[in-house]
């Protein structure tokens, strides 16, 4: 196919042309989502007849990429993410693990070359096989993937469960590795300093078990006591959705090179007491203009205010579409919308119960937080 002569009319021959670079583009739309639902559905994943199918449509769908500030160079990550915990939690050793790895797997073969994997998930020997056995069927470099692990347990020491994971995961490396929060999963501080923990951090970049570090959960307060490290975190993955801004922290991070990671991007309209609220009709209006879903809106809203998504889902024509959200763009006017109906009703979703000596650490209302109202 070729396109019409620069400076030149477009005649019907081009117009043609047009409308079969179009009609191409579809047609590897629907290849893919075709051949990730058939995957998802093969009791032999070796034999399934769509594994070429499914290798040339990923080129076509994978996600652009943004650039982390990491020491001597920037590291590429994906500017989406494919979760494995909210629908996959505790699936290890259980019926529900044969069904995680055949999503993982969809997940790749749709086009998703970021899986989001924490230890506290207790589902990474379930990943490690599955992501093993993709490698190998998709003859995939591991080099092409960006494999993000996160630890909570650092008073276990944090090389020792980095190394447990990795074994866990059948890799050699993490592309990013995060402190999962600024606390124990109650709310209690950990018995080892933040910055003693972050050094344990910076010494798995030392050792090559990592290629860049970060952090999770982590509030204003806890960041500032990373001033001065020798190597800075560069991505903050925290819950992250129109329903809950945290422009200060947004800014903060972004004013230090801290790539803001959103997970729940969705809960606006994934969860129950989210849904029906204020951003419901300027999601609806510009999912019309656009002639696309609600759900593409919300992860480009989240793109478009400088937020990578991390989102899942447990099925497989969900894929295409949360990768199809490269191919639009919410006007300035349609993201201001979003954004100003969301402010009006502000509301965390996880984390809630974490109580540190009696005190909330996130509050009821986030407009009351720092990371909200600013300094």
């Amino acid at each position: 196919l070729k396109a019409p002569p620069k400076g030149g009319r477009t005649c019907c021959g081009g117009a043609m042309v047009q409308r079969s670079i179009a009609g191409a583009r579809r047609s590897v739309a629907f290849l893919a989502i075709a051949a990730a639902a058939l995957v998802w559905m093969a009791p032999d994943r070796r034999s399934s007849p769509t594994a070429l199918a499914q290798a040339a449509s990923t080129k076509a769908l994978r996600a652009p990429n943004k650039f982390l500030k990491v020491p001597g160079n920037d590291l590429p990550i994906p500017s989406i993410g494919f979760g494995v915990g909210t629908a996959w939690f505790k699936s290890a050793g259980t019926a529900g693990e044969a069904e995680m790895a055949k999503a993982v797997q969809a997940a790749l073969d749709g086009g998703f070359r970021h899986l989001d994997e924490a230890e506290i998930y207790q589902n990474e020997a379930a990943t490690g096989p599955a992501l093993a056995a993709w490698l190998e069927r998709s003859k995939t470099p591991r080099e092409e993937l960006f494999v993000t692990g996160k630890l909570l347990s650092v008073d276990e020491g944090v090389e020792a469960v980095c190394r447990r994971s990795l074994d866990a995961m059948r890799c050699d490396y993490f592309d990013l590795y995060l402190v999962h929060a600024p606390f124990q999963m109650s709310g209690a501080p950990f018995a080892t300093p933040l910055p003693d923990v972050w050094k344990q951090m910076e010494g798995l970049v030392d050792k090559g078990l990592v290629k860049a570090i970060g952090v999770s959960n982590w509030r204003i307060r806890d960041l500032k006591q990373l001033d001065g490290v020798r190597i800075a975190p560069c991505v903050n993955q925290v819950e992250a959705h129109p329903y809950l801004q945290q422009p200060a922290l947004l800014r903060y991070c972004a004013d230090r090179n801290i790539q803001v990671c959103a997970y729940a991007p969705l809960a606006s309209i994934t969860k129950e007491d989210l849904r029906g609220g204020p951003v419901d009709a300027p999601v609806a209006a510009a999912a019309e203009a656009h002639g696309v879903t609600p759900a593409q809106v919300l992860l480009r809203w989240s793109l478009q205010t400088g937020r990578l998504p991390i989102t899942t889902t447990s099925k497989p024509e969900r894929l295409t579409e949360y990768l199809s959200i490269f191919d639009f763009e919410l006007s300035d006017g349609e993201v201001e919308a979003i954004t100003t109906e969301g402010a009006k009703l502000q509301k965390r979703v996880f984390w809630g119960d974490a109580v540190d000596n009696g005190e909330p650490c996130f509050l009821a209302d986030p407009n009351l937080e720092e990371e909200t109202r600013g300094a």
